[in-house]
């Protein structure tokens, strides 16, 4: 994986100055020489060599630590880079990031936030977000089931790609071949040694049918540092002193039966890989070395097409520049969207994702960065789009360490929200090129020492949170309450509602392993907001439940004396209203005229009944044809709440009713909130029963002549 994703980097060296013999400066100068090409495994001999004679050269430490983080050995990069540290090297997040691919957050957070100010950027924070809530990357974890595949040997396999019914991927396995030469002159010319495998190249399985309970097992060696050449010199080609190669091969047995040669890459020298194919199979985007630029060979991104049964040789893009490297093309099913990765300097930082789209001629608008949004002072790797899913690999945003995969999502508002997907998916490896259809699909990781591809299945997996609620230890009947949860950014937002049963009882549908609200208003009208989570939930026969333990709600003695002074006060007002003649309002209007609308409404609700909508419709329909008449609105509550709570209630009910009626025509409209205070029906044992009090939930609607 790193040999693809970071082949463009140069590495600058410099050198000790300090007394050094004629051995050691040789050891030093082949060492920085390897590593500067690239040939990670073979720089690490000549730098161990070296560091016995010099353990306290800093930079050798650093070097060293490179070259094993390189090839994923990561123990020894660490053992290394803290030697370098204790003697004086500065690291900035070389350090904590490898604490963070070995678990160590605690180290990784420690060391972060000690940093002084002056080298701090937004990618630090990211991170150090990131390892302080590693929980929210759990959360999903149920969603996914993960499996092996027989697509991985002992070397990197990756970046699985979906082409005609089976899958195309990448793999820098070495491939035995029968023949008179011997093995050591065949690996010579075919070994990529940034790792000591072999160069990447395509490989096609027809067969999306590759699952198994295996591991492929991965056993790192050094490679040995050669003793015949005594004075440590670089080989020429009349060094009689040198070995007939300075290649160490290991070829390693693996079973690749039901694998062959991706027949894209004829003819081409080198690496290969990161293809990317559009719906109808016709278009292939490939990646491959450029021509040697600057010491290393940069990457670019070819475009090839299906003709006569055979891929054609291919034309580079025209975006492509020496200077800089082009990589992980991803192509839209239609073909009209091209993303990619580049180097380029006028990025947000490391690697970026860029975007070109096609013009209906054919021809290609100019290039876009993708924006802040996704691409970080980070590296930005592996984009790729399957049935409107962008997704995407990245060490900038938060998460478990090393590059994370992530996935665009827009929230309610039509913004742009990145969104970690989170354990087992992504690990505190390096976990990139991840594909979904139809809640299956494959992603790579080297979460296992070399770089594997995974298969999965998804399903999202719900969760019962049932529970109690109670005012002073009374029931909350017919209550309602609110589930409120949050976003990554900790933004909350309605999950789920729900009302309380005769006993008090709620059962909320959320997610395993999240943090939730749940937020009501009691019997006297004041709000609680209760913190709960969905953790240690059981798990009975596939069935996920957690029970919340009693939630009971205190009200204060001195809320309790004003609600009860506010009581009589409303008492004292009902009793000044009542007439001799009249005990209701509304008996009293109708004294005065036959002509009115009886509507209803729901439980604590505003709106009116499905039952009355015809009624509504006609009151509308008639109030459009008047001018110049008095509008009366008469509305009420049942019996259920606070006389309070109540109050309000009725007098919401007939705001809402006003609103309709005072944009249809020139007449005069008063309301009169009556609340509990003129009930239909008593309350009595129906006071417990919602739908006999439906009676008492009115709105009464008087036409009158001025």
């Amino acid at each position: 994986m790193n040999r693809i994703k970071l082949i463009f980097i140069f590495v600058c060296l410099s050198l000790m100055v300090t007394a050094q013999s004629k051995k050691e400066k040789i050891l030093l100068k082949i060492a920085n020489h390897e590593l500067s090409s690239l040939r990670y495994t073979y720089s690490i001999p000549y730098y161990k060599k070296y560091l016995s004679l010099q353990p306290n050269d800093t930079l050798a430490l650093k070097n060293i630590a490179t070259a094993y983080q390189m090839v994923n050995q990561y123990d020894s990069a660490l053992k290394y880079l803290e030697k370098a540290v204790e003697k004086g090297h500065k690291s900035i997040t070389q350090l904590p990031e490898l604490y963070a691919v070995l678990k160590k957050y605690d180290k990784a957070i420690n060391y972060y936030t000690s940093l002084p100010d002056t080298v701090k950027t937004k990618i630090i924070d990211a991170r150090v977000y990131g390892f302080k809530n590693l929980k929210r990357f759990y959360s999903d974890s149920n969603d996914f089931t993960i499996f092996n595949t027989t697509l991985n040997t002992p070397y990197n396999d990756y970046n699985a790609t979906p082409y005609k019914g089976g899958l195309v991927f990448e793999s820098n396995r070495l491939t035995k071949i029968k023949t008179k030469s011997c093995f050591f002159n065949i690996f010579k010319k075919n070994e990529f040694t940034w790792d000591g495998a072999g160069y990447a190249n395509l490989y096609y399985t027809p067969n999306t049918n590759i699952r198994t309970n295996s591991i492929s097992s991965f056993i790192w060696n050094d490679k040995k540092l050669p003793r015949s050449n005594v004075d440590y010199t670089t080989q020429t080609s009349n060094d009689n002193d040198k070995l007939s190669s300075g290649y160490n091969v290991h070829y390693i047995k693996y079973n690749d039966s039901a694998v062959k040669l991706f027949n894209l890459q004829i003819g081409i020298k080198y690496n290969i890989g990161s293809v990317s194919f559009t719906n109808d199979g016709l278009h292939a985007y490939f990646t491959k070395n450029q021509s040697k630029s600057k010491g290393v060979y940069q990457l670019e991104i070819w475009e090839s097409i299906f003709i006569n049964g055979q891929w054609s040789r291919g034309h580079k893009m025209f975006f492509n520049n020496p200077n800089f490297s082009y990589f992980h093309p991803a192509i839209s099913q239609d073909g009209k969207r091209l993303y990619y990765v580049s180097d380029e300097p006028n990025g947000y930082g490391g690697t970026d994702i860029y975007y070109i789209e096609k013009n209906n001629d054919g021809s290609w608008k100019a290039t876009t960065n993708l924006g802040p949004e996704v691409n970080t002072e980070g590296n930005e790797l592996f984009p790729t789009f399957y049935d409107g899913l962008f997704c995407f690999s990245s060490n900038g945003h938060p998460g478990l360490g090393g590059l994370d995969i992530f996935r665009i999502e827009s929230n309610t508002k039509g913004e742009t929200v990145i969104k970690n997907v989170g354990y087992p998916i992504n690990s505190s490896s390096d976990d990139i090129a991840f594909y979904m259809n139809n809640y299956t699909g494959f992603f790579s990781t080297n979460r296992y020492g070399s770089d594997d591809i995974l298969a999965f299945d998804y399903k999202k997996v719900q969760i019962q949170l049932k529970g109690q609620i109670l005012t002073d230890d009374k029931s909350m009947e017919h209550t309602k309450v609110y589930l409120y949860a949050f976003n990554d950014l900790g933004i909350k937002y309605l999950s789920d509602s729900a009302f309380l049963d005769d006993q008090s009882n709620y059962t909320f549908n959320a997610r395993p392993n999240s943090n939730y609200s749940i937020e009501l208003h009691d019997t006297f009208g004041n709000k609680h907001v209760i913190s709960i989570n969905s953790e240690n939930y059981t798990n009975q026969d596939g069935i996920l439940n957690k029970t919340i333990a009693l939630l009971n709600i205190p009200i204060p003695e001195q809320q309790l004396i004003a609600i009860k002074a506010k009581e009589d006060e409303v008492r004292k007002a009902e009793l000044a209203m009542l007439t001799p003649k009249f005990i209701r309002t509304i008996d009293s209007l109708k004294s005065l005229t036959n002509d009115y609308f009886e509507l209803h409404h729901p439980f604590d609700q505003v709106y009116v009944i499905k039952k009355d909508l015809n009624d509504y419709y006609k009151m509308i329909e008639r109030v459009k044809r008047m001018n110049g008449k008095k509008i009366m609105i008469v509305s009420a509550a049942d019996c259920n709440g606070t006389l309070v709570y109540n109050e309000d209630l009725s007098l919401r009910r007939a705001k809402r009713i006003y609103k309709s009626l005072s944009k249809l025509s020139n007449n005069k409209i008063i309301i009169k909130e009556v609340g509990e205070r003129e009930l239909l029906k008593d309350c009595g044992e129906a006071r417990k029963d919602i739908l006999q009090q439906v009676v008492n939930r009115y709105s009464y609607i008087f036409i009158l002549s001025k």
